[in-house]
This record gives C-alpha cells, sequence and structure tokens, in this order.
C-alpha cells in the first residue's frame, strides 16, 4: 500500500511525524478522508477527532482546529492546539464538558455577542471529542 509523510504541528511541538496509510480529520466544510496520492489542498480545521492509520496501527489525536495542506504526498496538519488520545484524562475533559454546557444555560444580564457564542460552542465540541477519545479505551 501507498505511504504520505504526515505531520501535526502546534505551535508548541511537533505531536505527530511518520508515514501513514490514512489519515481522517473535520474540516469546515465536513470529515475528509486522505490517502496517498490524493489532490493538493488547504483546508480549514475545525475541533474534532483526527486518525491516522499507520503500518503500526492507529493513533487518535483532539484537534482544537487549524489548517491541513496537502501537497505531494505531504499531508501537514497546522493546528491551534492538538492533545494524544493516550494523553487525555477523561475526569478533566468530563469537566470542561461540564463548565462548557453550563456557559450555555448560564443566565446574564446581556445576551452573548456572536463571538462569545462560538467561543462556548467551539469549547463545548473540543470537550465532547475530548470525552469521546477518553472513553474508547484509547
Amino acid at each position: 500500500m501507498a505511504t504520505l509523510r504526515c505531520s501535526i504541528v502546534s505551535p508548541d511541538a511537533e505531536l505527530f511525524s511518520d508515514a501513514i496509510n490514512y489519515a481522517s480529520f473535520q474540516a469546515w466544510d465536513g470529515q475528509r478522508g486522505v490517502m496517498a496520492g490524493g489532490s493538493p489542498f488547504l483546508a480549514k480545521l475545525t475541533p474534532g477527532v483526527t486518525r491516522v492509520d499507520t503500518a503500526s496501527g492507529s493513533r487518535f489525536f483532539a484537534i482544537e482546529g487549524g489548517f491541513a495542506q496537502m501537497q505531494g504526498d505531504e499531508l501537514t496538519l497546522l493546528v491551534d492546539k492538538a492533545t494524544a488520545a493516550e494523553d487525555i484524562s477523561l475526569t478533566e475533559a468530563q469537566a470542561a464538558l461540564a463548565a462548557a454546557n453550563a456557559k450555555v444555560t448560564a443566565t446574564t444580564d446581556r445576551g452573548s455577542t456572536l463571538t462569545e457564542r462560538e467561543a462556548i460552542e467551539a469549547a463545548q465540541q473540543i470537550a465532547r471529542t475530548k470525552v469521546a477519545l477518553s472513553s474508547k479505551g484509547k
């Protein structure tokens, strides 16, 4: 099976770099799957699960946004923040989800702005992603 090079890079560190058979991630326009020989693209990433399949098995990451670029046989995910599934604490993820959900139902003197609402929804999605990944048993 043909492989491609995949890198997942955040501002803090390179989280993953290896030859892969397949990758899937959440883009702004839906779930994308990538294999060797794919067409070049640039896509905005939204919070969600990223899966990379290597010769030794699958790895999962919780991605919090960024960009994906496919050029030649190289896929680069430039992420705002990412966490490997094995590094996610279920207890912390559940607490983050509860906090994000509480912000939705909180009453204030004024309504939320669009920017505030988008931040709350992103926090909910990130927390749901981390809960789902940590619940899989890694």
